[in-house]
């Protein structure tokens, strides 16, 4: 086994040490403070440890660092931010301890490099939380409307429902269906057909409160859940809302919508209750379409 000659010194590491008296006296620097920090020794020696703080630091120094040290003789990655010789602010880890000697004993680590990386990490993370709600909005989005999707509609509409069993209140779902679509589309390509169906969405969200959920649902199908709102007041919006269409029109030819209605005055799935909007919808084209139909149960 190589033996080697222990002849190593303060100055051998590639940190500040740096010595204080009982009273926080700087006694001693390495070479670090010289080469590394600009500091000249003869401007250290004899002055409070304090000195290399800057004014937030020299806060958390009196106010935990040394409470801390005192109370457990040792005090350890404590983040700080240092002056160098040259006035240049500076992040450092500073450990440090008490000796037996009552002197205390401290490191400082350049930690710059540290909080470049931490910076970087946290700008990729904002960047990735951006990118993962962005996804989240695809994911949950009609491409073509930027209204919910199916899916989505499915899940807000759950959690609405739950909430409006809890509090005791109505739910009217709404199902829109544009009358003649199939029409439109073959008569004047898919893209006027995309165009009414863009537009169509535009209106639907204007008109709609914040607290409604508006979604297409395929094709020309459209879904509106009104939370709190009783039968009258959904009559009323249905009649707003087959005027709101009359104002889209093809070769000056105003567009008419079906409107298929339930209404939820107790606890009840959205599967049970989607599919009694589609039965009304269906009701109200057998009846000649453009017209509003509330879901009648058989008895």
């Amino acid at each position: 086994m190589t033996q080697y000659k222990i002849n190593y010194t303060p100055d051998d590491f590639a940190c500040g040490a740096c010595v204080t008296d009982a009273n926080r006296i700087i006694i001693y620097v390495n070479s670090y403070f010289t080469n590394e920090l600009q500091w000249q020794p003869e401007v250290l020696l004899g002055k409070h440890v304090d000195t290399v703080f800057t004014k937030s630091s020299k806060i958390f120094f009196q106010s935990y660092l040394i409470p801390t040290l005192l109370h457990e003789k040792k005090c350890e990655e404590m983040q700080l931010l240092i002056m160098d010789g040259k006035g240049e602010r500076l992040p450092v880890t500073v450990n440090a301890h008490i000796g037996s000697d009552h002197c205390i004993y401290w490191s400082f680590f350049n930690a710059s490099k540290r909080d470049l990386l931490y910076e970087e990490l946290l700008k990729t993370r904002s960047v990735l939380e951006a990118q993962a709600e962005q996804l989240k909005q695809l994911a949950a989005t009609d491409e073509l409307t930027q209204l919910l999707n199916r899916r989505e509609m499915k899940v807000r509409s759950t959690l609405m429902l739950e909430q409006a069993a809890r509090s005791h209140q109505i739910v009217s779902l709404l199902m829109l269906d544009i009358d003649f679509f199939k029409i439109i589309n073959d008569t004047y390509g898919h893209m006027k057909g995309d165009d009414i169906l863009k537009e169509l969405g535009a209106k639907l969200n204007s008109e709609c409160r914040k607290t409604d959920l508006v979604a297409r649902i395929g094709g020309e199908e459209f879904l509106i859940m009104l939370p709190d709102t009783n039968q009258e007041n959904t009559l009323l919006f249905c009649q707003k809302l087959h005027a709101l269409v009359a104002t889209i029109k093809v070769e000056n030819t105003p567009i008419t919508i079906s409107i298929g209605v339930s209404i939820a005055d107790e606890k009840m799935s959205f599967a049970a209750l989607y599919a009694q909007a589609d039965k009304a919808v269906y009701q109200a084209k057998e009846q000649g379409r453009n017209r509003t139909e509330f879901f009648q149960a058989v008895k």
